[in-house]
């Protein structure tokens, strides 16, 4: 029987990576010793659909990394140490969760395909949900972020041409919005409107259902 790992937990991850190129997806807790932790959070990094990567850091409490130590420990994930399970499949998604310890001992599990230990598809779950909430703020920060971004170039490009001028960055602006459209985000960042995960003081006008579209018309 595999034995608890001694020390302060200081590490620890898990990931998604789908195959043929539809990217990868990890938060991970960095609890050094004398640093301050954070949780970290990438999503999507390297598909093949040039999707914008979603990346966020944020800061934590020491007792956070403590209180997952404790309860890894009493779920007994440390016995998944060294499973691995690479199936000769087509499709789908590998996963992996990862922890380090102060004593320099880590725990790695692996797998791809169907025949996944039960231990190994519950200790990930619990970690998924462990990092839910930062996930949940990435893609909040990252939703702000990118309809800020487009507001400004839908404000720049609108005004432009109900002037008839043009500016350095013209086409520019209107490939990105011409992306948002044809791309299916716009329509994303849409229904994520309709569903209130915007402020409420925010400005949109971006998401108005015939601006953008009247917008870019008018630019071809």
């Amino acid at each position: 029987m595999k034995p608890a790992p001694k020390g302060r937990l200081v590490y620890c991850s898990y990931a998604s990576t789908g195959a043929a190129g539809l990217g990868k997806d990890y938060c991970e807790l960095i609890a050094d010793v004398d640093s301050t932790p954070k949780v970290v959070v990438v999503l999507g990094e390297g598909n093949r659909f040039d999707d914008p990567v979603i990346r966020g850091e944020y800061p934590v409490t020491p007792d956070l990394a403590d209180s997952l130590c404790k309860e890894l420990k009493a779920r007994k994930v440390y016995k998944l140490a060294g499973y691995s399970l690479n199936e000769p499949v087509t499709g789908g998604y590998s996963y992996r969760i990862h922890m380090e310890y102060s004593s320099g001992e880590k725990v790695n599990a692996f797998w791809y395909g169907s025949g996944v230990k039960q231990e190994a598809l519950s200790a990930y779950r619990f970690i998924e949900s462990f990092f839910a909430p930062w996930r949940e703020q990435a893609l909040a920060d990252a939703l702000i972020a990118r309809v800020q971004e487009m507001e400004q170039r839908f404000d720049r490009l609108s005004d432009a041409l109900k002037k008839g001028t043009r500016y350095e960055d013209m086409k520019a602006d209107y490939e990105a919005l011409d992306w948002y459209m044809r791309s299916g985000q716009w329509q994303k960042d849409f229904e994520a409107d309709e569903k209130g995960l915007l402020p409420k003081d925010m400005k949109r006008g971006v998401l108005s259902e015939d601006g953008l579209y009247e917008v870019l018309n008018c630019y071809q």
